[in-house]
């Protein structure tokens, strides 16, 4: 039976209603979170790019404090550690956990203390002995016996550190940018640091965006939500952060100077030559410390040379893991 045009009219008005309803509140809900909420658009976008990616966020509890951490790739891969820089997280290590992990690297990025969604561990000297000893922890507690250490910035120079002290721990040794030793050519940021200044310091969207361009040559572009989430997220801890600051800049400043002889595993060292934060030059002092190690300038990019570069930082990465012998299907990676 054929309904009434009347009734097809009702059923086609209801369904077109229904249809702009969803829409409208699809709408209301994208405005406040881009407004007033940014973690109704922040939260689900990031597990998007973890599902594109193909990692999982997972958390352990380590000495009571959760330590949330990115894992990707296969279980009984060898284990490729990824550690952030001050005031980043573990999801920006994630794009560059990605081209190891498709290719047998089991990879694992922690939110180190006080940063991330880690707390920050109260009654703790946050220096560069208690990451070095809270990442031994961590190992321990992941049933890690050793890895191959890839660190950026401050996450460099504690995997540095993590390699003296620890070397049971370290197969491979990557410093992308790090600091811990002073420059032979102190650039503006250093005397900012000297003359007691925080360059790094982000109390507003403003000051995101001021650091976002001091450690890009070329800085992503970053959604409103996105920008607002993260200052947001910075401002919260700020008290925290800035303790963290006190705590671990003499070992940043020049906390490795004498000691880098005693790293027994391979190194790599990398440096962008327009780095705005740890000066370039510093790879000489790295490289006359640690003969036993490998250099490479990335020409044209910033403190975070995987994100001007990804693809020279990547190629250099697996060229030194080739070359030390670490690699698990060195052929797979040239294909």
């Amino acid at each position: 039976m054929i309904p009434a045009v009347g009734t097809v009219r009702k059923w086609v008005r209801r369904a077109l209603l229904s249809v702009g309803c969803c829409v409208a509140a699809l709408l209301a809900i994208t405005a406040y979170g881009w407004w007033i909420d940014p973690r109704i658009i922040v939260i689900p976008l990031r597990q998007v790019a973890y599902m594109r990616l193909d990692v999982t966020s997972r958390y352990i509890t380590v000495d009571g404090y959760q330590w949330p951490y990115l894992d990707s790739g296969p279980a009984d891969g060898p284990v490729l550690l990824l550690l952030h820089g001050f005031g980043a997280s573990k999801d920006a290590m994630m794009e560059l956990s990605a081209p190891f992990a498709k290719h047998g690297w089991h990879t694992i990025a922690p939110d180190m203390p006080g940063f991330g969604a880690h707390p920050y561990h109260e009654g703790e000297h946050h220096d560069g002995a208690f990451y070095a000893r809270s990442v031994d922890s961590f190992m321990t507690a992941m049933g890690i016996k050793h890895a191959t250490m890839v660190g950026s910035s401050m996450g460099a120079a504690i995997a540095c550190e993590l390699a003296i002290e620890f070397p049971q721990r370290v197969d491979g040794l990557i410093m992308l940018a790090p600091a811990g030793v002073q420059a032979p050519i102190v650039n503006d940021f250093m005397r900012r640091v000297a003359d007691g200044a925080n360059p790094l310091d982000i109390a507003s969207a403003e000051d995101f965006d001021r650091v976002m361009n001091l450690v890009f040559v070329r800085p992503p572009a970053v959604p409103a939500p996105f920008r607002r989430w993260f200052a947001e997220m910075a401002i919260a801890r700020r008290p925290q952060t800035l303790q963290i600051v006190e705590a671990i800049k003499p070992f940043l400043s020049d906390g490795l100077r004498g000691r880098m002889g005693a790293v027994g595993a391979p190194t790599l060292v990398v440096f962008g030559t327009a780095d705005a934060v740890t000066d370039p030059s510093m790879l000489n002092v790295f490289a006359s410390e640690m003969p036993q190690g490998r250099t490479a300038l990335i020409p044209g990019a910033g403190h975070v040379v995987f994100g001007d570069d990804f693809a020279g930082t990547v190629r250099a990465m697996h060229e030194f893991l080739e070359w030390a012998g670490l690699e698990r299907d060195s052929v797979a990676l040239h294909r």
